[in-house]
């Protein structure tokens, strides 16, 4: 089962929201390079490289999106990373009615304080843990 969540992502020009696959092998929140263009994110000057499901290996760019919400949950000056996502990827998430542009990473999780429920495929809220 997928774990699904709402997000809409905001930059300097405008904004995307949609349900996006939480993916908790990533990282980042991942952004297709189109849509973070349309939007308006702000590169960072650093290189990211991520390895997709069938094994190769991409490169992005790290951004901050002006503010970043998933499932009602508010981050401001949120770090993305921004990739050319293949065909493929692209075609596989509007397969299961999801958005084609966001992939919600762990990083964003672990701020928001959201964990991924596989028995629902929903995100719940928790709370930190401190040792």
């Amino acid at each position: 089962m997928f774990v699904k969540a709402e997000f809409r992502a905001i930059g300097s020009r405008g904004s995307i929201e949609g349900v996006a696959l939480v993916d908790t092998g990533a990282s980042f929140t991942m952004l297709d390079r189109g849509a973070a263009d349309g939007i308006g994110v702000k590169y960072v000057g650093r290189r990211v490289r991520a390895v997709v499901a069938d094994g190769h290996e991409v490169e992005g760019e790290l951004a901050i999106v002006d503010r970043l919400v998933v499932e009602g949950e508010e981050l401001l000056y949120a770090y993305v990373a921004v990739f050319d996502f293949p065909a493929r990827v692209r075609e596989k998430l509007r397969e299961e009615g999801l958005s084609d542009c966001c992939i919600i990473g762990l990083t964003t999780l672990e701020l928001l304080q959201l964990v991924p429920d596989v028995t629902t495929g929903r995100l719940r809220k928790t709370s930190a843990l401190l040792l």
